[in-house]
């Protein structure tokens, strides 16, 4: 469990191009993540998600909708 898996999920995530408000439990079966990373992606908790180690940006592709002006 690392920050590592957790970049993976959201680079991922940011290459569909699609704006989502969360990562659900079957888009990261395949992940090593712990508890604390599923549920940071289950809820879309983006100060969760760069406490565990996400990267900024990719936090802010994947979930670029809640940084709309």
């Amino acid at each position: 469990m690392s920050d590592y898996a957790l970049n993976q999920v959201l680079y991922a995530k940011a290459r569909e191009h699609k704006m989502i408000e969360s990562i659900g439990a079957d888009e990261v079966a395949g992940y090593d993540l712990s508890a604390e990373e599923r549920a940071a992606l289950a809820d879309g908790d983006l100060d969760a998600l760069f406490r565990l180690g996400a990267n900024p940006y990719l936090i802010r592709r994947v979930f670029r909708r809640r940084f709309a002006l």
